[in-house]
C-alpha cells in the first residue's frame, strides 16, 4: 500500500478508481449514467452529500441535520419539481459514482466543474468560485506549491485539492475525512493540508490562533452534479441557483 494512503477511503476500489479519473479525465468511453432500476420515478429524489466545506456543504451543529448552500440549492429544485428529497451521506469518493450508477439524482460537495467529470455527471451552471488554499501550524514557514514537495501534506482524497497536487507531481497523504488530516496537522504527523478556502478558514479562525492559511492558490467554479438523461433535473437546479443569484428563473 502506497505510505500516503492513512486514512484513504473504504471505499471499493472500483468507485475510487471513479472518482480520481473524474477528477482529472475519466477513462475514454465512460458511460452516461443509467437510470436507476430500483427507485421508482414518483420516489424521493436523492442527493449524495459529503458535509465538509461550510458554508457549501456541513451538519447543523443543533440538529445534526445536513445544511447549507448546496443543499438549499437542491432542496430548492426539488420543491420545483414537486417531490421529496433524501439526503445521503458519503464519502466524496462514492458521491459522484453514485449519480453515475442512478443510485443518486444529485450530487452536493462544494463540487468543482471539471471536464472529466462531465463525462460521469452533468453539471449545473456555476453558483460560486472559490479555490484551494493549505492550512499550517501557525507561526512555521507559510506552505508552497514549490515547497509542497518536500512536505507531508494532507488531502480528502479525490476531492480538487488532491488532483491539483497530483498534477503537480506531488503524492499527498489521502484521507476519507477533513477532520482527519486536521488532527494530524495539529498532532505533527503532517507538515499542511491543502483544501477548499471556506473549510480551512473556518478551521483557522477556530483555532485560536494555533492554525493560519496561505492565500489561494487556485480559483474553481461549483457545480452541483445531476443524473445524466435527466435534463428536468438540471433545468429546476439551474433556475434556482439563478433565483438565489436575483436573476430569476431564466
Amino acid at each position: 500500500m502506497n505510505r500516503h494512503s492513512l486514512h484513504l477511503l473504504a471505499a471499493g476500489a472500483a468507485a475510487a478508481a471513479l472518482a480520481v479519473a473524474g477528477c482529472g479525465g475519466a477513462a475514454p468511453g465512460a458511460a452516461p449514467a443509467a437510470p436507476a432500476p430500483d427507485r421508482p420515478e414518483d420516489g424521493p429524489l436523492v442527493l449524495a452529500f459529503m458535509p465538509e466545506v461550510p458554508p457549501y456543504t456541513y451538519l447543523d451543529p443543533a440538529t445534526g441535520e445536513p445544511a447549507g448552500i448546496d443543499v438549499e440549492i437542491v432542496r430548492a429544485a426539488a420543491e420545483k419539481l414537486g417531490r421529496e428529497l433524501e439526503i445521503r451521506i458519503l464519502p466524496f469518493a462514492e458521491i459522484l459514482s453514485s449519480v453515475k450508477n442512478g443510485d443518486a439524482d444529485f450530487a452536493a460537495a462544494a463540487i468543482t466543474i471539471l471536464d472529466g467529470r462531465r463525462r460521469n455527471v452533468d453539471f449545473s451552471i456555476p453558483y460560486a468560485e472559490e479555490g484551494c488554499v493549505f492550512l499550517y501550524r501557525a507561526g512555521e514557514e507559510p506552505p508552497t506549491m514549490i515547497r509542497a514537495e518536500s512536505l507531508r501534506v494532507g488531502v480528502v482524497d479525490s476531492m480538487s485539492g488532491d488532483v491539483y497536487l497530483t498534477r503537480h507531481g506531488i503524492d499527498p497523504f489521502r484521507y476519507e475525512a477533513l477532520h482527519d488530516a486536521e488532527e494530524d496537522l495539529r498532532a505533527g504527523r503532517l507538515d499542511a493540508v491543502f483544501y477548499d478556502r471556506p473549510a480551512l478558514a473556518t478551521a483557522a479562525a477556530e483555532s485560536g490562533g494555533a492554525l493560519a492559511i496561505t492565500p489561494l492558490e487556485t480559483r474553481e467554479p461549483y457545480g452541483i452534479g445531476v443524473r445524466k438523461g435527466r435534463p428536468d433535473l438540471l433545468e429546476a437546479v439551474n433556475a434556482a441557483i439563478r433565483e438565489r443569484n436575483g436573476e430569476g428563473s431564466k
